[in-house]
């Protein structure tokens, strides 16, 4: 199997702070053997001590993504045993043993994996999160260059294109969207069919899935429930 680094984007201030509590307790509660993971926050209060959790010296918000970004790429190379680096956001539930799997069909470098958003000015959208080969991340590092002024699904993609790496490799990943009076879809993109459902057991037809969007923007809690029943229903 394949030894994946799961480097989440997250932060201790609400709502992702919750949803980091979320993500310990439910997809990241149980340990695989191939498959380690590391939470990126800013400075700020409400620290949570664990081995896993990284702080940056950065204050927590939004035009500090993208540098905090960078800076925890460089942390995941100090981190040996990975040929694969998973960058989920914080509202992203990972199903570790799938993940390690998809990972073993991958190229063994030149991966770089996430959901191009086409046209000329396109980007690696980060709600598709990605996966990006050691290779391609060292040559990230140093190649420089990367762009603190962009979000950081552009700065991602602006420096992947400075070290030469190609862009449009695909990508494989779920988003769960609140269809209202109890009704969801489940879109997915790269494996399998989408679906609609009303009871929850029905996730199981994601089969094969490993990142599952769950963000609600019109409520941030739902994003919590979802990951809780993800972690119920999924095998």
């Amino acid at each position: 199997m394949s030894n994946v680094l799961v480097l989440v984007l997250s932060s201790r201030r609400e709502p992702w702070g919750d949803l980091m509590d979320v993500s310990l307790a439910t997809w990241d509660a149980e340990p695989h053997p191939d498959v380690q993971t590391l939470y990126y926050c800013a400075n700020g209060s409400n620290k949570l001590i664990r081995e896993n959790v990284r702080y940056s010296a950065m204050e927590d918000s939004l035009e500090n993504i993208s540098p905090r970004t960078f800076e925890a790429l460089k942390w995941a190379l100090e981190l040996p045993d990975w040929n694969y680096l998973a960058r989920p956001n914080s509202s992203c539930y990972v199903h570790k043993g799938n993940l390690a799997k998809h990972c073993d069909t991958l190229p063994d470098t030149g991966v770089l994996r996430g959901a191009w958003t086409g046209g000329k000015d396109g980007f690696l959208w980060g709600g598709g999160q990605y996966i990006i080969s050691r290779d391609v991340v060292e040559r990230m590092v140093a190649a420089g260059g990367w762009k603190n002024g962009l979000m950081d699904d552009e700065a991602l993609t602006d420096c992947a294109k400075g070290a030469g790496v190609s862009t449009d490799q695909g990508c494989v990943f779920a988003t769960i969207d609140d269809q209202f009076e109890g009704k969801w879809l489940c879109m997915t993109y790269g494996l399998g069919e989408p679906f609609t459902f009303t009871d929850f057991a029905d996730l199981r037809k994601a089969d094969g899935h490993f990142f599952f969007r769950v963000k609600q923007d019109h409520s941030r809690r739902l994003d919590e429930k979802l990951m809780r029943e993800l972690k119920k229903n999924l095998p």
